[in-house]
């Protein structure tokens, strides 16, 4: 047997298997980082709906990852799972991620975040609706980051800010009006949140 036999008889098996190790990584570290999050949101509140899909009125339907039932009103999450460093600024469209020294820009959240905030209002008048793009565990913001930007780390670490308090029937009202525009828009083809109470 030839050397570049040899070569491609040990090799290729190896990089096959280097190939999947690394994409069953990448699998299960979704999966035990969404666990993580429901872990949390929990902490947060038990009310809490998951994977919702609602009508746009820009691009049709957008999808929102948590909408929360807080004693302070409802809050929206989304979540970017982007590690490094990012670099971020409300007012411009392209925002950076570097890692390992590599750099890649991916689009501005926070107008996505603000139609999903005035689309919930929309469904209940009056309702006091916040929400905020949440990175994942290991973002680091060298330079700063927008008001409406924050982690999962710094969620940990504020939680009774979210979770203190009463929820008082106004809002207990709010949820259960939300709960019903969501499940009309599930008969409707919008939203996937089957788990309506206590998704996490």
């Amino acid at each position: 047997m030839t050397d570049m036999q040899l070569l491609l008889k040990i090799g290729v098996p190896l990089a096959a298997t280097v190939i999947l190790a690394i994409a069953l990584f990448k699998v299960l570290r979704g999966y035990f980082s969404k666990n993580n999050h429901a872990r949390l949101i929990k902490k947060i509140s038990k009310r809490a709906i998951r994977n919702v899909i609602i009508p746009d009125a820009v691009e049709g339907s957008s999808f929102i990852d948590w909408v929360i039932l807080t004693p302070k009103g409802i809050l929206v999450l989304n979540i970017k799972s982007y590690r490094g460093m990012i670099f971020a600024s409300e007012n411009i469209h392209q925002w950076t991620q570097v890692v390992n020294k590599r750099s890649y820009t991916f689009k501005n959240p926070l107008p996505q975040l603000e139609l999903d905030v005035v689309t919930i209002k929309s469904f209940i008048p009056g309702a006091p609706v916040k929400g905020y793009v949440v990175f994942d565990y290991d973002s680091v913001f060298p330079k700063g980051k927008p008001a409406k930007v924050t982690t999962i780390n710094e969620i940990k670490q504020n939680i009774q800010l979210f979770s203190e308090g009463e929820i008082s029937e106004e809002l207990n009202e709010y949820w259960n009006k939300l709960k019903e525009t969501l499940k009309q828009n599930e008969k409707e083809g919008y939203s996937n949140s089957h788990r309506i109470e206590n998704s996490v």
